[in-house]
């Protein structure tokens, strides 16, 4: 009977499809089988060390199977073991090779086929962050039911799984028993989250990354926080007068009580002393007033200021510390050489107006005091103490 040729074209792919079922239906019915000798009551992922060699039985169907070599040149291991009976998608299986002898460099097992599904996981060397944090390199698996490997060296080559139906692996003799494939979730009826199988690793540049995120993050509170308790707004710490201001004023009212007049000298050199701590603690911003001339210079050199002109100071308050407590009274003289000495000093070292905001009682009184001194100290014997006159204004 001649079928209509429209019949015949329609029935093409129909054909097609039976004869392929028929040929992958042989393929599989002649491929040879072993016998999976997992039992009941077994937990997943531990068989029995010794039924790893056993003999094959007949697999399920679709169950695939890769099969590896090894290298003529290099030696073959002497026995296989696997410690996995069923596997995630996306997993790792691990295959586990014992070689006899000190070998120089291991081999790894080569798929023969290359399929697609299998592929080798290369191993991770940690780096030099990663060894100091305990990260990177791949976890390995559990070996405890294994016999020891006496006289031997142990490899573990890993594979990750890309298939959702039975498998085996074959190496020369060795026949492992069908692992199981199973998907991420416990039903069909659930749907898995879309994302790569593969398992996230820490790397350095990820380990930098979050630390310099959580710095931001402490950074940018810590900014908020302080913004927060701020009582006000900021304001410009004013800079205390000039310590030449207030000196003038107490030398010239020390040389105007007459204590030398009346050959009080230690009363005068105490004044002397107080008013001359006084100057240098405000003029180089230290505690001169508890400390001795050595203290004085130690602490003005630590604050970066030179010694020299410190240590004039510090000379004189030893002289002057040394002279009023001695039991002799000292010399009008060398106690007026001291005050001039002061005043000498102090037109040295002291400082300008420019930046300090003064009041305008302490600055009128400070430059009529530096006046009468250069007039009182620069005549012969005192004036101030006799006459009690005082300079009507700054010198010009």
């Amino acid at each position: 009977m001649i079928l209509p040729r429209g019949m015949v074209q329609a029935a093409r792919p129909i054909l097609a499809l039976a004869a392929g079922w028929l040929v992958w239906g042989g393929a599989v019915v002649s491929c040879p089988g072993q016998v999976d000798h997992q039992g009941p009551g077994m937990p997943p992922g531990r068989p029995p060390a010794g039924l790893m060699q056993a003999e094959p039985a007949q697999a399920v169907i679709d169950t695939a199977l890769a099969i590896l070599e090894f290298s003529a040149t290099e030696p073959a291991p002497a026995v296989i073991h696997t410690v996995q009976d069923t596997v995630l998608f996306g997993d790792v299986f691990h295959l586990i090779l014992d070689f006899s002898g000190p070998t120089a460099e291991l081999p790894g097992a080569r798929l023969v086929a290359g399929e697609d599904w299998l592929l080798p996981v290369p191993a991770k060397k940690p780096g030099l962050l990663g060894r100091i944090l305990g990260l990177g390199g791949d976890p390995l698996p559990e070996m405890s039911d294994l016999p020891a490997a006496e006289q031997r060296i142990r490899l573990v080559q890993s594979f990750r799984v890309y298939r959702t139906n039975p498998f085996r692996i074959q190496a020369g003799s060795f026949m492992s028993p069908v692992i199981q494939v199973r998907g991420r979730v416990a039903g069909t009826d659930e749907i898995a989250g879309i994302r790569t199988p593969r398992p996230g690793g820490w790397s350095p540049l990820v380990v930098l990354g979050l630390l310099v995120f959580f710095f931001l993050i402490l950074l940018l509170g810590w900014l908020l926080w302080d913004r927060g308790n701020r009582t006000g707004e900021l304001k410009d710490r004013d800079l205390p007068p000039p310590a030449w201001l207030a000196t003038s004023i107490e030398l010239r009212d020390l040389l105007a009580e007459g204590s030398l007049s009346r050959g009080d000298s230690r009363a005068f050199l105490d004044g002397l002393a107080g008013i001359t701590r006084r100057f240098v603690a405000g003029r180089y911003r230290i505690a001169a007033q508890e400390m001795t001339g050595r203290e004085i210079v130690t602490a003005c050199v630590d604050l970066g200021h030179r010694s020299m002109q410190p240590g004039i100071f510090a000379r004189m308050i030893d002289a002057v510390d040394h002279r009023r407590y001695n039991p002799e009274a000292s010399a009008a003289a060398w106690c007026r050489e001291q005050a001039i000495l002061l005043y000498d000093q102090m037109a040295m070292a002291r400082i300008g107006l420019r930046f300090s905001e003064v009041p305008a009682d302490l600055l009128r009184e400070g430059e009529t005091a530096w006046v009468d001194l250069k007039r009182e100290l620069s005549s012969g014997p005192s004036r101030l103490a006799d006459t009690g006159a005082l300079s009507s204004g700054p010198e010009v």
